[in-house]
């Protein structure tokens, strides 16, 4: 399966007031809880983010409540750490706009929204290809907390954050995809989710990555009788 991604749309500074007065669809967005409530800091079905948990907390970073990972040195290149936002239910063909604030003294940083579809795959199928020694290369949410196991369909990243001691923002806007090309089958956005991550600029290198703010909202609807197209 190939992961689609899309093109990069930024939003200028003045944004419509349709967009500013769309509902947040992230909780504690702000870090108000004192315990990273609505946040998904722990991975231990991903190989290199069984560790993530230790690496994430909450602070005040220049008077902004916030999240902050911290990485130790000696981690492989591939490690780094992350933050995801609660799953959120996704509409298939709507326009969502995303926001993240971040604070990098010692790493740049990637933002990105994601999104899942339940995997249409069998056990039987999916071990297939691990039993025979392929490297399996799907992002999958293992069955959990109520909703079925997940396979990540579509992506819209941000320009990659460089490194600096002032709090940046970025944002853009996304349309998601009616349906997607899964295994074979034609499968539809559940659910979004945005992630921060870390890029770390060298394997040994200890530092850490500040980001809060977080918005997630949807200001389009469907077309009206929008019809999915095949996906190869």
């Amino acid at each position: 399966m190939k992961l689609r991604t899309f093109p990069l749309v930024l939003v200028g500074v003045c944004l419509g007031s349709s967009a500013l007065a769309q509902p947040n669809l992230i909780s504690n967005w702000n870090f108000a809880d004192p315990t990273l409530k609505g946040w998904r800091v722990d991975f231990p079905y991903q190989e290199w983010s069984k560790k993530n948990v230790t690496y994430v907390k909450q602070t005040t970073m220049d008077g902004k409540r916030c999240a902050v990972i911290e990485l130790p040195p000696g981690l492989a290149r591939d490690e780094g750490g992350k933050i995801e936002t609660a799953l959120v239910p996704a509409v298939p063909g709507a326009t969502y706009r995303i926001a993240v604030e971040a604070l990098l003294p010692d790493f740049g940083a990637k933002v990105q929204a994601e999104a899942y579809a339940v995997d249409p795959r069998t056990e039987v199928v999916r071990k297939d290809p691990e039993s025979k020694g392929t490297k399996n290369k799907v992002i999958r949410i293992p069955e959990m907390d109520g909703h079925p196991p997940l396979v990540m369909i579509y992506r819209a990243p941000m320009p990659e954050l460089a490194n600096g001691t002032k709090w940046n923002k970025v944002e853009r806007e996304f349309t998601l995809p009616l349906v997607e090309a899964f295994a074979g089958q034609q499968v539809k956005p559940a659910y979004l989710t945005v992630r921060a991550s870390t890029s770390r600029p060298a394997p040994t290198a200890a530092g850490k990555a500040y980001f809060t703010n977080f918005k997630l909202q949807k200001i389009k609807d469907p077309a009206p009788g929008a019809e999915p197209s095949k996906r190869p």
